[in-house]
């Protein structure tokens, strides 16, 4: 199995984890959210369908066009240590930022969603959590670092082979 084949099956393995993750917390915030306000509870979940629909779709229709822009073209000539390890790092660090991002992007709609139904249903009693804006701080900081990696991370290896020679 080639690297690119490697990425393209992770890619799809998310795309599936991503709309199975989208359905099984959307059914709890649903049926929370229409016993409190049942004429704003529509929107937001068919906004959010819309959108995890069209993101996995992508993924699931476009994996291989999606692991040939990430990682490095190797021709099968080229069998050398260099190109193997430039392939290899490179699926190494996009399965880890895929790996940061499954866990850095359900927080992050669940951090500011929970924040928007608490203002909208409760906006004369609702208080934020003192921790929420560190925490929403912390998961896009952990989004980019997650996005760094699936795109290649190509600093980190420059500071591997660096570590590696010195």
């Amino acid at each position: 199995m080639t690297p690119h084949q490697t990425l393209a099956t992770t890619v799809r393995l998310f795309a599936i984890w991503l709309f199975l993750y989208y359905i099984s917390t959307t059914v709890g915030t649903y049926l929370q959210l229409r016993q409190h306000s049942p004429d704003d509870t529509l929107l937001p979940l068919f906004i959010g369908f819309g959108s995890t629909l069209f993101v996995c779709a992508l993924l699931w229709f476009f994996p291989v066009a999606l692991a040939k822009k990430i990682l490095p073209n190797t021709s099968i000539s080229e069998n050398n240590q260099t190109n193997l390890f430039d392939g290899w790092f490179s699926v190494g660090c996009s399965l880890i930022g895929v790996w940061v991002l499954a866990k850095a992007l359900p927080a992050l709609v669940s951090y500011i969603t929970s924040d928007y139904i608490g203002q909208k249903l409760y906006p004369e009693s609702y208080v934020q959590n003192p921790d929420w804006l560190l925490m929403l701080y912390f998961n896009i900081f952990q989004l980019l670092f997650g996005l760094w990696l699936f795109l290649g991370g190509k600093g980190l290896k420059k500071i591997l082979l660096w570590a590696r020679h010195a």
